[in-house]
């Protein structure tokens, strides 16, 4: 399964460890709307017997269990992290200030924890790995909120086919445009006030990247979705940490995609060896050279 974590314990990971280096090529928020990361059911996945030993041990049970591990990681910028400006500042003269100037609105492109740790950055395969867990999709939607003019959760990892409801705890009217590559594009008005989730958005592809959500009322209004058909991506979280499980055993090639990174692709191959029943640790080192804000 996919997970974004709240808090780490600060004991030993696993048995293996990966340390990279990237290549070339609280925050104070209200509690609201739906987690950062959807965390989807997964099940194991019986083997198929063939044919002529199917009919030789009719009833007999061919299902064998696909062995599986998982990582454990960390994103951290190494160097200077630059010092973000607020994107909103607390009652300035902007469009709408009543209820978009009533608190600070940070610049959530970079946001790096005392100790280097790098939020809201994408780890994940591009695409769904041989013997891997299929992804299911949640019964509830997923909500997608706004408050102050600002998006929650600011990244997000959806499984295709999930029912992302888009609400609004704003007293003023929002858009909601999104910029996908391989779905339908939506454009749609938010009513002020909308706790219901009149809007719903559906993503019945993957996505190779994440795309952008934008409201065209407020220019700074700006969040990320990578839907995505397999339960093996995450996002990280305020001390740049996140996990993923259930993987199954080999080298996987992961994508560590950011969007202040310049190209965004802070990784755009990353292996990883996972070892049936083991926790690798994935340490990834993002140079703030490669920021480009």
């Amino acid at each position: 399964m996919l997970r974004r974590l709240g808090k780490l314990s600060g004991g030993v990971f696993g048995a293996a460890t990966v340390v990279l280096a990237a290549g070339c090529g609280e925050y104070g928020e209200p509690v609201i709307g739906g987690g950062a990361t959807v965390v989807p059911q997964v099940m194991f996945i019986a083997s198929e017997a063939d044919a002529a030993g199917a009919d030789a041990a009719a009833g007999s049970d061919a299902s064998a269990e696909v062995a599986t591990g998982s990582i454990r990681g960390r994103v951290q910028l190494t160097g200077a992290a630059p010092t973000m400006e607020l994107l909103v500042k607390q009652g300035a003269d902007i469009k709408d200030k009543e209820v978009c100037a009533a608190v600070d609105v940070p610049d959530e492109r970079l946001q790096v924890s005392g100790d280097g740790g790098v939020a809201n950055v994408f780890v994940y395969l591009q695409k769904a790995p041989k013997g891997g867990r299929p992804v299911v999709t949640p019964a509830e939607p997923f909500v997608f909120d706004q408050k102050n003019c600002r998006f929650y959760p600011h990244t997000v990892v959806l499984p295709v086919n999930q029912t992302v409801r888009v609400l609004s705890n704003d007293s003023v009217a929002h858009n909601t445009h999104t910029y996908p590559s391989k779905n339908n594009s939506v454009n749609s008005g938010v009513a002020p006030m909308d706790r219901e989730g009149k809007l719903e958005i559906v993503y019945r592809k993957a996505e190779a990247v994440p795309l952008a959500v934008k409201c065209d009322y407020h220019a700074w209004m700006n969040a990320w979705h990578l839907p995505l058909d397999h339960p093996y991506g995450a996002v990280t979280n305020e001390n740049g940490e996140f996990a993923i499980s259930d993987l199954p055993v080999g080298t996987h090639s992961f994508v560590v995609w950011h969007e202040a990174a310049d190209g965004n692709f802070v990784q755009r191959k990353l292996a990883v060896e996972v070892k049936a029943g083991e926790e690798t640790e994935v340490r990834i080192e993002y140079p703030s050279s490669m920021l480009k804000l």
